[in-house]
């Protein structure tokens, strides 16, 4: 058995409680690990096309509040 089945067999033993917590840890951890990868392309300059294009349409009035 490989290392996500493990995980998976574990976490069918969790109570509700556990389960809520696990899911609040994963949250907090999976966001953090998205807020690395993103500052990371930001200094690669990889979204700096996507933040152009939204400074341009701002610019331009092509925005609208939601």
């Amino acid at each position: 058995m490989g290392k996500l089945e493990d995980i998976q067999t574990l976490i069918f033993e969790l109570g509700p409680d556990e389960r809520a917590r696990l899911r609040e840890w994963f949250d907090e951890y999976d966001g953090d690990s998205w807020d690395r990868r993103f500052e990371q392309d930001v200094k690669d300059r990889k979204v700096h096309p996507l933040g152009e294009k939204a400074r341009n349409d701002l610019r331009d009035g092509r925005v609208r509040d939601v």
